[in-house]
């Protein structure tokens, strides 16, 4: 089974940019970051990086607090 980080990383490019290095690829820890800060968000509900992926999604949101930055993808 793939874990909610592993998911993540299988969307790039699709993943947002990262916040550190402006107009490049988000890194795996800065990935890790937001799923542990709570920036991403799986069928409404925060997920632990190493988590198993539930096995239906309807619903994957980036920044889920900011209207700035908020993107939904599912």
């Amino acid at each position: 089974m793939m874990t909610v980080l592993q998911y993540l990383m299988s969307l790039r490019p699709a993943v947002p940019m990262s916040v550190e290095k402006p107009c490049t690829e988000t890194s795996n820890s800065e990935l890790r970051r937001w799923i542990k800060d709570g920036s991403v968000t799986l069928n409404g509900e925060r997920w632990d990086a190493n988590e198993e992926l539930p096995p239906l999604i309807y619903s994957l949101v980036f920044f889920p607090k900011s209207h700035k930055r908020r993107t939904t993808l599912v």
